[in-house]
């Protein structure tokens, strides 16, 4: 039997306490005022404001290749979990294939995410890597609170995007948490084609991955 919490792949000390606070480091150097964001809430459908704040790794530094390379082998490495099911189609080696963008995002002392999905045109998973631990609270919480993940300083998490997957972080209680996330998509968007993730995709699958409009994998 597979239960739906198994499609949840938690990679603990993915990253090292140095290259987490490379990240945390670069988030503070980013010029760019922080900004916000908001998303339907999950049961009411009431358009909501986050309490925490965002800024994007800028394309080029050292940080954003160090971000792009983490999600790229946490998404080789879940493709390859999933594959020991043997329950789950092989085209989902077709939709997570690019970045949405890398958010860096910061959570004072009260900050929380509200219950919400990632869900939008061509994006199938999400990521996230947790960068400390200086704080109480900030865990992560799916389907209201049914299943909690608490993750530590160095731990990634991939999972799918759909309506079902309902999730929000709790607030944090003290301290400041931060964390990297990216949407996963089966098409470019934001970043160059070029920043793409290295899936395997089996041969007979290359001409079927495309974006509406045209191949995106010769």
């Amino acid at each position: 039997m597979v239960n739906l919490t198994d499609l949840l792949y938690i990679k603990r000390g993915f990253l090292s306490e140095e290259q987490c606070e490379e990240i945390i480091e670069e988030y503070n150097d980013i010029p760019d005022e922080a900004n916000q964001e908001h998303c339907p809430e999950s049961i009411n459908g009431v358009d909501t404001w986050s309490t925490y704040k965002v800024k994007h790794a800028r394309l080029g530094t050292d940080v954003f290749d160090l971000i792009h390379k983490s999600v790229e082998t946490m998404v080789c490495e879940y493709h390859d979990y999933l594959d020991t099911f043997k329950a789950f189609h092989c085209m989902r080696r077709t939709s997570l294939l690019f970045p949405h963008t890398y958010r860096i995002m910061k959570y004072d002392t009260g900050a929380w995410i509200h219950p919400h999905t990632d869900h939008a045109p061509y994006i199938y998973g999400s990521c996230t890597i947790n960068l400390n631990e200086e704080y109480t609270g900030g865990d992560f919480s799916f389907w209201n609170g049914k299943h909690k993940v608490k993750l530590n300083r160095g731990d990634a998490m991939i999972w799918p995007a759909d309506y079902f997957w309902v999730h929000a972080v709790d607030e944090i209680q003290s301290g400041t948490r931060y964390s990297v996330n990216c949407f996963l998509r089966a098409t470019p968007e934001y970043y160059p084609e070029h920043v793409r993730f290295g899936v395997p995709i089996p041969v007979d699958l290359k001409n079927t991955a495309w974006d509406g409009n045209r191949t995106l994998i010769q």
